[in-house]
């Protein structure tokens, strides 16, 4: 296992993947509480 590889969760290979996966995360939390924000106003 590479050194820079240690670090990373076990469900991701590479560091970009992570990275886009925080993305992706972070984009459907916004749109949750966007959405919760929208239903109880």
């Amino acid at each position: 296992m590479k050194e820079e590889q240690k670090d990373l969760p076990p469900f991701v290979k590479t560091w970009k993947q992570f990275y886009v996966l925080l993305a992706v995360w972070l984009l459907v939390l916004i749109a949750l509480f966007y959405a919760f924000t929208q239903y109880f106003k």
